[in-house]
This record gives structure tokens, sequence and C-alpha cells, in this order.
């Protein structure tokens, strides 16, 4: 009796550890998914970074380094590569994305969840509103910072303190503070400090002068920025879009979201060698 029951009991354990373990694996397929669909959508920014020419500077590099290239004439490599590139591109990158964020995001955001923000994140306001920011962000407002850094670094290497740029009163009153919370809430303050600190790891064991400079620098962006994106945004973003999009930021999900690509920013160099490594093996498949 006592054997057949430690029989029992056993079956019931392993029955047990093998449906934990099946909706386990089955919570990260279906986080996966969603993580997949997120990077497929413009809210998500990351795939930014991986162009079809990143990759196309990729597959001619390799090229130079195979023993026997199929393809010994420069034009054809070219050719071939660019193919290539758009391939992965439209075919594997976004899944390659979601494989290597997925530790970041597992545990921390349900399938549930996720699902929630890729419904909100459909939405043909809202995502008209991202693209138009987006749009701004990578045209006008980087060519204010550029404009801006010269400037900046020239004053804080004559040790004096850089001014933030000027707004008018009622830019001040009203607009900035609400960008001001937007650029909290969706995430830009915390990655881009980030960035910050992960430039002066770097610099950590460089002069104390450049240290100095930087961190310097550093601060003044960090302070300067939501002024910069009131100057370039101001006309073009109204107030009630970025209220918009301000109250799906708040959501429960979003905020969990949030914190997990502040997390995964931190990783971000590791992230990016995880895709070049996953990108070489699919490659050397195709060449």
């Amino acid at each position: 009796m006592k054997k057949s029951l430690s029989i029992v009991v056993s079956v019931a354990i392993i029955a047990m550890y093998l449906s934990i373990s099946f909706v386990s694996c089955t919570n990260e397929s279906g986080l996966k998914k969603e993580l997949t669909k997120y990077y497929q959508s413009e809210w998500s920014r990351l795939s930014d970074n991986f162009s079809e020419a990143h990759f196309k500077a990729q597959i001619l590099q390799y090229m130079d380094t195979m023993a026997d290239c199929p393809y010994p004439v420069a034009t054809d490599r070219d050719a071939v590569a660019q193919k290539l590139a758009a391939i992965y591109c439209k075919e594997r990158l976004n899944d390659d994305l979601a494989n290597v964020a997925l530790p970041y995001f597992s545990g921390k955001i349900s399938v549930v969840e996720f699902k929630k923000i890729n419904n909100a994140i459909s939405d043909e306001k809202a995502l008209g509103i991202i693209k138009k920011i987006a749009d701004i962000m990578q045209n006008e407002f980087r060519e204010l910072i550029q404009e801006q850094t010269s400037t900046t670094v020239a004053i804080i290497m004559n040790g004096e303190e850089p001014c933030i740029p000027t707004l008018s009163e009622g830019l001040r009153a009203s607009y900035l503070p609400t960008m001001e919370k937007f650029y909290i809430v969706s995430g830009r303050k915390a990655i881009v400090e980030n960035s910050f600190t992960a430039m002066n790891d770097l610099m950590a064991e460089g002069a104390p002068e450049s240290r100095i400079l930087a961190e310097n620098f550093f601060n003044y962006i960090s302070r300067a920025t939501p002024v910069m994106m009131c100057m370039t945004m101001e006309g073009k973003v109204s107030e009630e879009e970025l209220s918009t999009l301000i109250e799906i930021y708040e959501r429960p999900e979003f905020i969990k979201l949030r914190e997990a690509n502040i997390e995964y920013s931190q990783e971000i160099v590791k992230a990016d060698e995880g895709i070049n490594a996953m990108f070489i093996e699919w490659l050397k498949k195709k060449l």
C-alpha cells in the first residue's frame, strides 16, 4: 500500500512539474511573440539602430574575411550584400530582437499585459503622434543638438556654465511642463541618462579633465533636452497630443514596459553584440 502511495505521489509530482514547465514555456513563447509584434510597430525605435545599411556593411566586411568568397567582383558583392541585408531586416530582425530582449522582459510583464500594450499602440491617432515626434527627433532635434554641442563644449572648457536655451513666457508656463512630463513618462529621460552613465563609465580611466568635461556636458544636455524638444516641436505637436501619449504611458502595463526598457537600455551594448552574432550565424548559412 505504501509503495502504491509513493508511486501515486511521484506521478503527481512529475505531472505537476510538467504542467508548470509547460505553462512557463507557453508564457515565454507568448511573450516572445508579443515582443516581436512590438518591435514590428512604429512605437519601438530599437530597430532604428539596425538599418539595412548596418547589415550591408557587416556582410561586405564578412565577405572580405572569407577565404573563398563566391563573389570575387566588388559590384557583385555590393548587390548581394544589399539583397541579403533587405531579406534579413524583413524576415528575421524583429524576431532576433525579441530573442535578445526576452530575458529583460520575462517576469516583469505578463503576456496579457503585453497584448494590452500592442492593442494600444495600434491606435491610429496615437500612432500618428508617435510618428510625428519620431520624425522631429530624427531631424530638427538632432540638428539643434549638433548646433548646440560645439558652442556648449567651448563654454564648459572655458570653465563657465552654459545657459539653457530661452523659451517664451507662454511656452514656459504651459507647453514646457507637459513636455517635461512626457520626457519622463515616455522613458526618454532615463534612457538618455543611462547612455550618459555608460559613456562616463567608458571614460572612467581617462584623464580627470576629460571626465569632468563629459560629466558637465551630459548634465547640461539632460537639463536642456526638454527645452530643445519644446523648441523643435512647438507648433507641430500640440499639448493635447502630448497629453494623449502621457495618458497611455501612465497605464500600469506601460509603466512596466518603461521599467523593462530602461533596464534593457543599460545592457544595450551587450544586446547589440547579441543581434550581430545572430546575424552572422544567419549569414553563414546564406553564403
